[in-house]
């Protein structure tokens, strides 16, 4: 059984010592205690933030107490604003498919969630265009069966032939394709870092505290233990070291949430955890992922959906007419070293080109004009995220290896986790096969709609 939040937390409700009230400006500093620190600042972590002060519910005297802990304030590496930025209903897993769902209609009806009163509308910039999937020979009956479970699960998707395929894009090389599928409705891309103040700013409106520094520690109820080998522990604390310094805060909490991204494996690695209740270890790992964009004036146009090749290239148009971006993830063993975000120009030329071209002819004459490189918090086990409590240590609860679609899962990711820690149980969206036990089982959960 999960325990909620209002098991864990003071009967007394304080506000605590350093606590920032809502509506002051925060301390640079952490506060000494908090009821909920979230561990990590993007899109999953504020999303979460949020969703624990809508949901809360009960009265308490200063509310909920959650503090938000970002190592990077600038935001220069982080996942979610280096994305792609799309949004699609079509993935072969249920659970999936349902985040993607309640995620489009959060984004419909965004400023209804996360408007501040006395400030501008939010405009993610949300450009409506299906994703297009094409399929070989060998993989068509795959998608297929993917096309029905979204159908089943209640997404506008439909099937094209080679033919129709043709029809609609007579720019496109069809030889290869065998079925194609693409989303007819709740598809498009958007603005990730308009999506991620958003939620920043709500969250913060709501009485969320964050601060910048980097969770290297913890300190753990064995630490006052006789037991030389207990079966479970509670994290009593977790140190934050400051930027460019020495120093560390102590922060006193009830709930750690590890929204850590492609660090989230790394996390579980910190000093004071112990190693013997940290296995099996959370396979998530960051993998670096390029981003290319290019001009072409006489491509396919601003029609032009969202393409996934049967090679696993990816293209969309990006802005102005003549402009796209796009990308592919590299085999298993070729991965590229994750240590930095320098971009190998020679990918682009030697594996990505080709591919394009071939798929769209007119993209021989393309000409590039810029490149980024951004992290997927890629989970190793089967790339889907690990959403709720560790199986030893009480109090952590993860929300991370989304393995690409963090962004786009975000909203729905929040709200779930947020009801697990105020009501011990799923209530929007039934997410329990996404826990811990899979891992614990050796069970994966195969998505096939990994790009």
């Amino acid at each position: 059984m999960v325990q909620t939040l209002r098991d864990q937390l003071p009967a007394s409700g304080s506000g605590g010592r350093g606590w920032v009230p809502p509506g002051t400006h925060p301390d640079p500093r952490p506060p000494d205690e908090a009821d909920v620190v979230v561990v990590g600042g993007g899109v999953v972590g504020w999303s979460v933030a949020y969703w624990l002060k809508v949901l809360e519910g009960w009265r308490r005297r200063h509310g909920l107490r959650v503090l938000v802990v970002e190592r990077d304030p600038t935001y220069s590496g982080a996942s979610t604003v280096l994305s792609a930025g799309g949004i699609r209903q079509q993935f072969s897993l249920p659970e999936n498919i349902q985040m993607s769902r309640f995620s489009a209609s959060f984004l419909r009806n965004i400023n209804e969630y996360l408007g501040v009163p006395n400030e501008p509308p939010i405009d993610i910039q949300f450009r409506p265009g299906g994703y297009l999937f094409l399929a070989s020979p060998q993989n068509a009956a795959a998608l297929e069966a993917a096309v029905q479970l979204q159908r089943d699960e209640g997404a506008q998707v439909t099937l094209l032939s080679p033919t129709q395929l043709k029809e609609k894009y007579p720019w496109m090389n069809t030889e290869d394709v065998a079925v194609a599928s693409y989303g007819l409705e709740d598809e498009g891309w958007f603005d990730p870092w308009t999506l991620l103040n958003a939620f920043r700013r709500k969250a913060t409106s709501l009485g969320v505290q964050s601060c910048s520094g980097e969770v290297r520690a913890f300190v753990t109820s064995t630490n006052y233990m006789m037991a030389s080998a207990p079966a479970s522990a509670r994290i009593k604390y977790v140190h934050v070291h400051m930027p460019d310094s020495l120093e560390y805060q102590p922060v006193a909490c009830a709930i750690v949430v590890n929204a850590a991204g492609a660090w989230a494996g790394k996390l579980l690695e910190a000093e004071g955890l112990p190693r013997g209740l940290c296995q099996p270890p959370l396979p998530i790992q960051p993998r670096k992922r390029y981003v290319f964009t290019w001009h072409c004036p006489n491509g396919p146009g601003s029609s032009c959906p969202f393409v996934i090749d049967t090679s696993g290239a990816y293209f969309r148009p990006d802005g102005a007419a003549g402009n796209y971006l796009g990308g592919m993830s590299p085999p298993e063993e070729e991965e590229p070293d994750p240590s930095d975000l320098s971009v190998d120009h020679n990918y682009f030329q030697e594996q990505i080109w080709p591919r394009l071209a071939r798929r769209v002819p007119a993209f021989e004459s393309l000409k590039v004009r810029g490149s980024w490189a951004g992290y997927y918090d890629y989970n190793t086990f089967d790339q889907n995220p690990v959403l709720g409590p560790h199986p030893r240590l009480e109090n952590l609860f993860s929300a991370a290896g989304f393995s690409g679609h963090g962004l786009q899962h975000a909203p729905a990711a929040g709200r779930a986790l947020a009801e697990l820690l105020l009501r011990g149980r799923y209530e929007t969206l039934d997410l329990r096969r996404l826990g811990w036990d899979r891992l614990l089982g050796g069970e994966p959960l195969q998505e096939l709609g990994v790009v």
